[in-house]
């Protein structure tokens, strides 16, 4: 069933308006009169019981904290509001406000709005035929705007305390035009409020942010499929995070009616519904992460601006979820996997002495020159990030304190030639450095899918009203390590000798979901 926002307008008719040779104020010459338009406005909690592609939502994100109703003709600023009654005071607003609690009524969510009253104030004969609703966003920048600047980009996408900006649903229409604002006429503008609300307007507003939520199977606990020394090796997911995320957006959705090959049906007149759009084309600005989490559940769900730049080739673009978890035994004690050329380890104590054991008949400390100890395992540590443009996975081999504090040689030729602490650094740094899963620590990723086919434009995205619902499945493989997991993640890395799968399911609806179920691997 279909759930509307019912709003009476009453429009205040005007005469014929004149502008001054020297200024462009409107001049207040004419006839005033009093008339009505109502506004219905259909919710974008839409259900569609015939193919269960919509979803209400929680009750935060159909909250009504603000609404505001813009005017225009013919796409230009159209004023209904006037600051003064003087000619030079003309009114220069094309915005009115709707009252919330109007008819001792709280209408704090879409579904309850009902029979809310403004005052339209214009010429006679001189009337809007355009009309633009948003919700929990107020129009504080401009006193006035155009349509095509309320095609603004904002930076709020909103909240539980603030609301969840929405507008107008944008869709082309039977002959591919762009709707993007409602037409206006004057069968719907009447002289008392009665006869406008038997002829209303109705307004489909949409949220401008998208919705993705995680979930996943087993507990967030899956078999890897490996085994070291004998010990089954599993992946206990920890949280989520989205990686290439825009908080922002544009407040009016952009779309282009000759879009073609898809994959999918990226248009639905009959529904004032459109399911793809133009997003910013900026960097990102949150394209970093660190393995720290704040969700240690299973559940939970972000908010995010449109990114339909995700269909290029360039996979770097396209918004992805982050899978945090750690290694552990099948009793949930964190695994220390350690990969040094191909082979596993556990600890990175035994890392150390693989690596120390390998070089020990190559370099030697002496307190005296004359009695040689092959490397051990405590003249050594562990460092990431040590050389330019190196992994945030890769860990190099140093010299510890205690070694530093020794006297080095190097021994070829049968002969012990001295080494310096910083020459021995370098020849340690050129070590094939190792994968550590410190503590357990690890992450998968994927991208995000929407609604079309492989291969087509519409592959990957993320859209305004949409729910991309990612359930996870199953996990195999270790993921990437992550050795220092308070340190930013800039992109998003896979190391070569790694297999790992992800096996996620995507559903999308609108409110409209998108689950995505995932193996990890």
């Amino acid at each position: 069933m279909k759930k509307y926002l019912f709003i009476a307008l009453a429009a205040l008719g005007f005469a014929a308006c004149e502008k001054s040779a020297d200024d462009n104020n409107v001049q207040q010459n004419g006839e005033l009169e009093q008339s009505y338009v109502a506004i219905t406005l259909a919710a974008d909690d839409i259900t569609r019981a015939s193919d269960g592609v919509y979803e209400e939502g929680r009750d935060e994100e159909r909250a009504v904290k603000s609404a505001y109703v813009f005017f225009f003709k013919d796409g230009a600023a159209f004023p209904v509001a006037f600051d003064g009654t003087t000619s030079t005071n003309a009114g220069v607003t094309n915005y009115l406000q709707v009252n919330l609690t109007g008819n001792n009524t709280n209408m704090d969510n879409v579904s309850d709005v009902k029979d809310a009253v403004l005052v339209l104030q214009n010429y006679k004969g001189e009337y809007p035929n355009q009309i633009v609703a948003v919700l929990n966003w107020n129009p504080t920048a401009k006193s006035s705007y155009t349509l095509s600047e309320l095609q603004t980009k904002i930076s709020a996408l909103g909240d539980d305390a603030n609301g969840y900006v929405m507008s107008n649903a944008v869709y082309a229409d039977n002959a591919d035009q762009v709707v993007d604002a409602v037409d206006l006429t004057i069968a719907n503008i009447g002289k008392t409020a009665d006869e406008a609300l038997a002829h209303p307007v109705t307004i489909h507003v949409e949220r401008v942010a998208a919705k993705v939520v995680f979930t996943a199977d087993n507990g967030g606990k899956f078999d890897v499929e490996k085994e070291i020394d004998g010990k089954k090796v599993y992946a206990q997911i920890m949280g989520f995070e989205l990686y290439n995320d825009y908080q922002e957006s544009w407040l009016i959705k952009r779309i282009d009616p000759s879009w073609t090959d898809m994959g999918f049906n990226w248009n639905d007149a009959d529904w004032f519904r459109s399911y793809w759009a133009q997003s910013l084309g900026k960097a990102f600005d949150e394209n970093t992460f660190a393995w720290t989490t704040d969700n240690t559940d299973m559940g939970g769900y972000v908010y995010c601006g449109e990114n339909t730049r995700a269909w290029t080739e360039d996979a770097d673009v396209r918004t992805k979820v982050v899978v945090k978890a750690q290694l552990v035994d099948v009793d949930g004690s964190p695994f220390e996997v350690v990969n040094w050329y191909g082979k596993d380890y556990i600890g990175e104590g035994d890392l150390l002495t693989v690596v120390a054991n390998t070089l020990k008949n190559t370099y030697f400390s002496s307190a005296d020159g004359t009695t040689f100890v092959g490397l051990t395992p405590a003249d050594i540590k562990c460092v990431d990030r040590l050389v330019t443009d190196a992994k945030a996975y890769e860990v190099y081999f140093q010299l510890s304190d205690a070694g530093a504090a020794k006297s080095w040689y190097k021994y070829e030729g049968g002969n012990y030639t001295a080494i310096n602490v910083a020459d021995f650094n370098t020849a340690l740094a050129a070590v094939q450095p190792a994968l550590v899963y410190k503590n357990g620590m690890t992450y998968y990723w994927l991208d995000i899918k929407h609604l079309g086919a492989a291969g087509k434009t519409a592959e990957y995205g993320i859209v305004r009203n949409h729910v991309y619902k990612v359930n996870i499945n199953d996990i195999t493989g270790y993921g990437t390590p992550v050795y220092d997991g308070t340190s930013d993640f800039i992109n998003l890395e896979k190391p070569e000798d790694i297999v790992t799968y992800v096996s996620a399911q995507i559903n999308i609806l609108s409110w409209r979901v998108v689950d995505n179920d995932y193996d990890l691997e």
